[in-house]
């Protein structure tokens, strides 16, 4: 592997393009703020998809969109065994969250400028700084911008990316751009399971109706019987992310909603989480006389890439050649369907830094950036081989 990266490092052209990269630094920064004023919440990616098209053009590539909203470009050819990079076009923020810039020196105040604008525009700018300087691989390169990575998307553009490849058999290596950041290197997929959860009730009036099942009170009993039913394990966690329901403070409710997240590293630990969960909840049920659906929102598969694998090699050196200690780690992200394929991926930041991501002062620092964009062009060229 060090070989294969020190063929890179010293080819010319990509000391051409890194200097590309970073000369263009204002030029990336409006491109990234641009991009994610658009909104795009889950299931409404259309307008971003449509943008990020247009800079696939601009670069002189052929983008299409598939029938779930995926827009695919090949770098040059689509063949057997690809190097796919996908930027999930997607946030976390609703259509009706403000997206007004705001800065305070370099750093840029943006919600969903981290997650994930700095992915999409690292994507962009590698592949034009390629452009730029006339690379060519040996293997075929694929850039996606994906829907439906966050929430209630399920990961549903790269579930469709792979239920139907469109490049020839299933076999490629993935990598997710996702988020800011140099030294993580994601080869573990983390798996969840979310659920929602409807609890009904007659309703009534507090005084007048006073003993009458109470749905607030079930859910309430139920989130206590689980969270202290020794369910805590290494590599796990869960959130009780969502409470709604009644209509007043002297009105018994008739129906709550709770939405729960249950994460672990290994299936057999989530699978203990999802039993105790159902446990709780049916104990709830039964000794508050209320009625339950549990309703399945959505399933992220768990998996590794083995630490000796090409394409984790690869990124654990190009990274050191920037100056960076890689650190290998833990996360759910689009590279959990390939690794759970059992394809070999790995999901990486695109540079720079960022702070308090998924709430509306996410914040991304530019610093370094240009670093990001370069490592995420070197470890193409290193999986897919440099041509002369």
């Amino acid at each position: 592997m060090r070989d294969r990266v020190d063929k890179v490092f010293g080819d010319r052209r990509i000391e051409r393009a890194f200097r590309y990269i970073s000369d263009h630094e204002p030029e990336i920064e409006k491109q990234q703020i641009r991009l994610t004023e658009i909104a795009a919440p889950p299931f409404g990616e259309s307008e971003r998809s449509r943008a990020f098209a247009e800079e696939l053009v601009s670069l002189r590539l052929r983008p299409t969109t598939d029938s779930i909203g995926n827009v695919i470009a090949a770098y040059d050819g689509i063949g057997r065994n690809p190097v796919v990079v996908g930027a999930h076009l997607d946030t976390v923020f609703p259509a009706s969250t403000s997206l007004r810039l705001q800065r305070k020196g370099r750093m840029l105040f943006l919600p969903g400028i981290s997650d994930n604008g700095a992915g999409l525009v690292a994507l962009l700018w590698a592949l034009r700084a390629a452009k730029e300087t006339e690379i060519a691989f040996r293997r075929p390169v694929i850039a996606i911008g994906n829907v439906g990575e966050e929430g209630e998307g399920n990961l549903r553009g790269i579930r469709h990316l792979f239920s139907d490849p469109p490049w020839s058999g299933r076999e490629c290596e993935f990598i997710a751009v996702d988020g800011a950041g140099l030294q993580r290197v994601t080869h573990q997929a983390l798996g969840s399971r979310r659920f929602r959860i409807h609890m009904t009730g007659p309703g009534g009036h507090s005084w007048a109706d006073f003993g009458k099942p109470n749905p607030v009170q079930a859910i309430a009993s139920a989130i206590h019987t689980f969270s202290n039913s020794g369910v805590r394990r290494p590599g796990s966690a869960f959130n009780f992310g969502v409470i709604r329901g009644g209509i007043s403070v002297n009105a018994i409710p008739r129906e709550v909603v709770l939405e729960v997240d249950l994460r672990s590293i290994t299936a057999p630990v989530l699978e203990e989480l999802d039993h105790q969960l159902r446990r709780a909840i049916a104990e709830a049920t039964r000794a508050s006389g209320v009625e339950c659906r549990i309703e399945v929102m959505g399933e992220r598969p768990s998996g590794t890439t083995p630490a000796d694998a090409p394409v984790v090699q690869a990124a654990m050196e190009v990274t050191r050649r920037f100056g960076v200690d890689p650190q290998p780690d833990i996360g759910s992200t689009d590279a959990n369907i390939p690794i759970s394929l059992g394809l070999p991926a790995v999901a990486v930041g695109a540079g720079g830094n960022s702070g308090n991501v998924h709430t509306p002062e996410e914040w991304f620092d530019p610093v370094r950036r240009d670093l990001g964009i370069q490592r995420l062009l070197a470890l193409i060229a290193v999986l897919a081989e440099l041509s002369a």
